[in-house]
């Protein structure tokens, strides 16, 4: 048995009637999917740090949140026509191997400056989906580190960006308020005047503790090294371990086994009928 499956054993076992006592709360919740698998729940535990009532809560804000907004939560399809266009000018990746403190590393980045299948709201639902895959199968990580490589993010993305202000806002607010993650650090690297524009921009909307969790490096990646170590990096981001591309491979292959997860939005939201 691995030493991660062995540590989410003990999880589930350590905290059997919390959870048990989440899914009784559930039944009770008309909006609130009935058969959440207990991964994600513990997920939810962990990230309220086992408090049974916050854990609830955020459960609770999520879903309305997902409600809302089905724009960004619902024909959410890796197979999907619009999925693949994104693929062929964004890269998203989840990294293979947690940091020393427990954390996952995840970075974003453009590689290609074609404008025409640049659109932000499949973006966010690529991230999003992402994120579900992940609360689903690695349920006990102590927090996330996303990589933001700006190196392709020139002024005409930006006007993209303000262009669809209003969704980024929204997808701004889910992570601070409804995503069930704890987000320890962002790191923008390769970063230029554009990048800082943008982010002030929508300072506005970003909270202290999320602005405080930011940290800006220009060309290379010496000083991101001082935050997450050489072992835990791609080779792009030069580290030592592996390549970006063959992390997206085995991103998109997550995303391609848990599909008909992803795609039936019941799994995620109940609608009053």
């Amino acid at each position: 048995m691995s030493d991660f499956q062995e540590n989410l054993d003990n999880l589930f076992e350590l905290h059997r009637q919390k959870l048990d006592k989440f899914e009784e709360w559930i039944s009770t919740q008309p909006n609130i999917p009935k058969n959440i698998p207990q991964t994600i729940l513990l997920r939810y535990l962990k990230v309220c740090n086992f408090d049974l009532e916050e854990s609830e809560k955020l459960l609770d804000i999520n879903v309305k949140f997902r409600i809302k907004n089905q724009f960004l939560f619902t024909e959410r399809d890796i197979e999907s026509e619009d999925i693949r266009k994104i693929l062929e000018v964004f890269q998203y990746t989840g990294f293979p191997k947690l940091t020393s403190e427990g954390y996952a590393v995840e970075s974003f980045r453009i590689i290609s400056p074609e404008l025409d299948n640049f659109i932000l709201q499949d973006i966010m639902k690529l991230v999003i989906m992402s994120h579900d895959v992940n609360s689903l199968i690695q349920p006990n990580t102590n927090g996330v580190i996303a990589i933001y490589d700006a190196s392709g993010f020139t002024i005409r993305h930006f006007m993209k960006v303000v262009s669809n202000a209003q969704t980024t806002i929204i997808f701004s607010q889910y992570g601070q308020e409804a995503n069930c993650i704890n987000l320890r650090q962002i790191h923008y690297v390769n970063c230029s005047s554009i990048v800082t524009k943008a982010i002030s921009f929508f300072k506005s909307f970003l909270s202290k503790e999320l602005r405080d969790k930011f940290y800006f490096h220009s060309v290379g990646y010496e000083n991101l090294h001082k935050f997450i170590g050489k072992e835990y990096l791609p080779i792009e981001f030069g580290g030592t371990e592996g390549s970006l591309k063959d992390y997206q491979e085995d991103t998109l292959n997550k995303l391609h086994k848990y599909r008909d997860f992803v795609i039936k939005d019941e799994n995620f939201f109940i609608l009053n009928k």
